[in-house]
């Protein structure tokens, strides 16, 4: 499958990123631009480069965990159901809490490869400020995985709470993100569509003026 051109960008840029030792990368892309097949090709070049033996993905729901394994295997060629001779396997935030002993020893028997999708989800600079979701993050991927790459189309969180393995800046405490795929790349691109409002609960509208593409894109995003 040919990669858009921010997909290649940020595959490349996160492949510099982990030679150089740094091992957690933060890539923000707007909804819709194509994370998941991101993430699984950056996962394929990996494996490629002997640099690591498994991946897991954790997301927010069942379907987008789903949505990825079946990503993962398409770009490798390989199981990822969890099962023996697997090279991995797609769970969800809600079940991080009942992960036990034998599945946090693969971060110590093998080079692990952890893709989080909407990571926003999770909160936590560290153990005392962190939320469920955060917290084995924190625990046990933050020094136990070879590498990470956290998704994300809104890099904050309406209680303001620190995003899981985030960096911020010292002056503004705005979140740090490695790559950024925005709407205003995301519009030029033709990624966002123009979107269809349909209105509830709602029999008095009057629309007093014509709105641009771009300008309903935004509503519908933000």
């Amino acid at each position: 499958m040919k990669l858009r051109k921010w997909q290649s960008e940020c595959v490349e840029k996160a492949l510099k990123q982990y030679s150089e030792e740094q091992k957690h990368f933060l890539a923000l892309a707007t909804p819709g631009a194509g994370k998941t097949i991101m993430g699984s090709e950056l996962a394929k070049r990996l494996f490629e480069h002997d640099m690591i033996d498994l991946v897991f993905c954790f997301a927010p729901s069942r379907i987008v965990a789903y949505d990825f394994c079946q990503s993962l295997k398409q770009s490798t060629n390989a199981r990822f159901d969890g099962l023996i001779g697997a090279k991995g396997n797609s769970k969800t935030y809600q079940g991080l809490q009942y992960l036990d002993d034998s599945f946090w020893d693969l971060f110590k028997s093998h080079r692990v490869f952890v893709i989080f999708d909407e990571i926003h989800h999770c909160a936590g600079s560290n153990i005392d400020n962190a939320n469920s979701w955060g917290r084995p993050i924190i625990e046990k991927i933050k020094h136990g995985a070879e590498f990470t790459i956290s998704l994300t189309g809104t890099p904050w969180r309406s209680d303001a709470a620190p995003v899981a393995l985030s960096k911020y800046c010292d002056v503004t405490q705005r979140i740090k993100c490695d790559y950024v795929y925005g709407l205003k790349e995301a519009i030029r691109d033709k990624v966002c569509r123009v979107p269809q409002l349909i209105a509830l609960d709602n029999d008095n509208i009057t629309l007093t003026e014509k709105m641009k593409p771009c300008i309903l894109s935004r509503l519908l995003v933000y």
